[in-house]
C-alpha cells in the first residue's frame, strides 16, 4: 500500500513540475510568436515570407500551417503557447511509445526497463528542453514522421500517410520518408503522401484566394530554395549546425560567419561553386550510405527492430543534410540513441556471455556523442567555441558511425522476437 500511495504521489509531483515548466515557458517570447504572427499577417493579405518577425528571422513554413493558426489569432499568445506546449508533452509520450514498442523488451524487469527509459530521455533532454524553450515544431515533426509509419506498418495507410505528408507540407523535412517507403514496397503510402501534399498546398485557396495561395507558394519557394547562397554559406547565425554548415567552415576561409572567434578552423579556400559541389557530393554520400542500414528491398516484412534501426538513420540524416538547422532539430536523434542504448543494455549488461572490451568501447563512444550533442546543456560557458567548431554535428557524425556498427544482426538472439 506504502509503494502504490509513494507511486502516486511521485507521478502527482512530476505531472505539477510539468505544468509549471510548461506555465513558465509560455510566458516567454519564442518562435511560436513568429508562427502566431505570420498567421495573423496571412489573414492581412500581406508577404509572410518577405516579413521579417523578432527583428531578424523569417517564417519559413508552410501556409497551411500559418492558416490552421488563424483560429487562435484572437486568443492571449500565452494561452496558445501554453495549449501548443501542452500538445508537445502528448506528442514527446507518443513518440516514446512508439520507439518504445518497436523494442523487443517484454521479457526485461521493470526495473530495468525504468534504468533504460530513464537514460533514453537523459540523452535528449537539452534537445527536448531547447524544443520546448522555444515552442518550436521539431517534436511534432518527429511525431508525425514516427506515428505516420507507425500507422502504415499496421495497415492504415491513409491516416499515417496523411500524418507524414503534414510534415511534409510544414517543414519539408519528412522527404527522405518517400524513397524509404519505395524501398519498403509502400507504394500506396507513397502515392497517398503524394496526394495529400497536393491538398495541403492548394487547400488554402478555398479560404485566402487562389491567386494569393500561388503567390505565397512562389514566394516560400524563394525563401527555401537550397541553391540559394545562404543556404550554401549556411553561416548566416552561428547557431546553426548540419552538413552545409559543417564543410563551410571547414572549406571557406572567410564563410560570413559574423560570431566566429579568432580561431582558424577551415583546412581550405575553395570557391562558391566548388563548396556546392562538396556538399552536394556528401550529402549523395550519405543517401547511399542508407542501403547499408536497410534490409531486404521491396517488402514490407521486417522485424520491428529492423524498423526501428532503419528509421533511426533516415532520422539522424535528415536535420544532418538539410541547411539552416538550428540545436534543436537534432531531436531527429532519438530514436538512434535509444536503439544504441538498447543495444548496450541487450548485449552487455543483460547477458552472461559479456565481452568487457567491446562494452567498454561502446560506452566510451556513447560518452563522447553524448558529450559533443550536449556540451551545451552540460558545460554551457564554453559555448562560444562549441559553436565556432560546430561539435553538435562531430557528435552526429559520430554517432552514424557507431549506429552502423550496432547492426541488428548482431543482437543477442535472446532479445528477438
Amino acid at each position: 500500500m506504502k509503494v502504490v500511495l509513494k507511486t502516486y504521489w511521485i507521478q502527482f509531483i512530476s505531472i505539477v513540475a510539468v505544468l509549471i515548466v510548461l506555465i513558465v515557458e509560455s510566458k516567454g517570447r519564442n518562435d511560436f510568436d513568429i508562427f502566431i504572427s505570420a498567421s495573423k499577417d496571412l489573414m492581412l493579405g500581406k508577404n509572410i515570407y518577405a516579413i521579417s518577425y523578432n527583428d531578424w528571422y523569417h517564417y519559413y513554413y508552410d501556409v497551411l500551417f500559418a492558416l490552421l493558426l488563424s483560429p487562435f489569432n484572437s486568443l492571449p499568445i500565452f494561452f496558445v503557447k501554453l495549449i501548443w506546449l501542452c500538445g508537445n508533452v502528448f506528442f514527446v509520450f507518443r513518440i516514446w511509445k512508439i520507439i518504445y514498442n518497436w523494442l523487443p523488451i517484454n521479457h526485461w524487469s521493470s526495473s530495468q526497463k525504468h534504468i533504460f527509459t530513464l537514460l533514453s530521455f537523459v540523452f535528449v533532454l537539452s534537445f527536448l528542453r531547447d524544443n520546448f524553450h522555444l515552442a518550436q515544431l521539431t517534436i511534432f515533426i518527429l511525431y508525425l514522421i514516427l506515428e505516420g509509419l507507425n500507422l502504415i506498418s499496421n495497415d492504415k495507410i491513409i491516416a499515417g500517410s496523411a500524418l507524414i505528408a503534414l510534415g511534409i507540407n510544414i517543414k519539408l523535412l519528412p522527404l527522405f520518408i518517400l524513397p524509404y517507403l519505395i524501398y519498403r514496397n509502400q507504394w500506396k503510402a507513397f502515392f497517398y503522401i503524394v496526394l495529400f501534399c497536393a491538398i495541403g498546398l492548394l487547400l488554402p485557396a478555398l479560404f485566402i484566394g487562389y491567386h494569393y495561395n500561388i503567390f505565397l507558394l512562389i514566394e516560400r519557394w524563394h525563401l527555401i530554395n537550397p541553391t540559394n547562397q545562404q543556404h550554401i554559406l549556411d553561416t548566416s547565425e552561428r547557431s546553426f549546425h548540419s552538413l552545409t554548415t559543417l564543410l563551410t567552415t571547414l572549406l571557406i576561409k572567410d564563410c560570413g560567419d559574423t560570431f566566429a572567434l579568432p580561431i582558424k578552423r577551415n583546412i581550405a579556400d575553395i570557391s562558391i561553386e566548388n563548396l556546392s559541389i562538396a556538399i552536394n557530393c556528401c550529402r549523395c554520400f550519405f543517401i547511399f550510405f542508407t542501403l547499408y542500414f536497410l534490409q531486404k528491398p521491396f517488402t514490407t516484412s521486417v522485424t520491428k527492430i529492423q524498423r526501428l534501426y532503419e528509421v533511426s538513420y533516415i532520422c539522424i540524416i535528415i536535420p544532418l543534410l538539410f541547411p539552416h538547422q538550428q540545436f534543436y532539430a537534432f531531436l531527429f536523434i532519438f530514436p538512434a540513441t535509444t536503439y544504441l542504448l538498447f543495444f548496450l543494455f541487450n548485449n552487455y549488461f543483460l547477458q552472461k556471455n559479456k565481452s568487457k572490451n567491446k562494452k567498454a568501447l561502446l560506452i566510451a563512444a556513447l560518452a563522447i556523442i553524448y558529450f559533443l550533442t550536449n556540451s551545451h546543456f552540460i558545460l554551457g560557458v564554453f559555448n562560444d567555441y562549441y559553436q565556432h567548431f560546430k561539435t553538435l554535428t562531430y557528435g552526429v557524425l559520430m554517432l552514424i558511425i557507431v549506429l552502423a556498427f550496432c547492426h541488428p544482426n548482431k543482437l543477442m538472439k535472446q532479445s528477438e522476437g
